[in-house]
């Protein structure tokens, strides 16, 4: 496979990916954290040890019933995400985006 048509297929791969992983959200368009246009930014968070507390926190006090399975990173230009899966009994939200941005690698 040429090297130009490989870089497409990597490229298809990556948005089917992101796609699969704003899907989950998708029915929850517009809710706080449902994708990175909206995602969570937790105020007062100054290094990334508060952030990750602070994110289970959110998750427990505002989204009853879902327990985090997956988390990862995504980067968009000078802006980073955290980007954590959710499964459980009742819960309507698959996918959680926080901005960590200001506190991520303090």
């Amino acid at each position: 496979m040429p090297p130009a048509m490989r870089s497409g297929v990597a490229a298809a791969c990556v948005v089917a990916a992101l796609t699969g992983i704003l899907g989950g959200a998708a029915a929850q368009a517009g809710a706080p954290g449902s994708s990175v246009a909206n995602a969570i930014v937790l105020s007062g968070v100054q290094n990334e040890l508060d952030g990750v507390s602070a994110e289970y926190a959110y998750i427990r006090d505002h989204l009853p019933g879902c327990q985090p399975t997956q988390q990862a990173l995504i980067r968009d230009g000078a802006r980073s995400y955290d980007s954590i899966k959710l499964t459980g009994s009742g819960c309507a939200t698959q996918v959680v985006f926080f901005d960590i941005t200001d506190w991520f690698g303090k």
